[in-house]
């Protein structure tokens, strides 16, 4: 499996490392959340230390998706 994000390999390995541990980290907060029956542990803005509770959970969500559409609509792009 040959994964090409840039052309320059030792850039591209890193940008490859860091894809790897973020799937590795949603994975576990997804996992910790079902475990847990808290929903509050995928808080993109918790992670940050942005802000925590459930006042914050929707902007966060919205926030998330927000960046999904961005990711979606300028890979289009391209």
């Amino acid at each position: 499996m040959k994964i090409q994000i840039v052309k320059n390999k030792y850039l591209n390995a890193v940008l490859i490392l860091m894809l790897v541990s973020a799937i590795a980290h949603m994975a576990i907060l997804f996992w910790i959340a079902i475990i847990t029956a808290n929903i509050h542990v995928l808080n993109y803005f918790d992670i940050l230390n942005l802000g925590a509770g459930p006042s914050f959970d929707i902007p966060s969500f919205v926030f998330v998706l927000f960046l999904y559409g961005g990711i979606l609509y300028f890979n289009e792009k391209h």
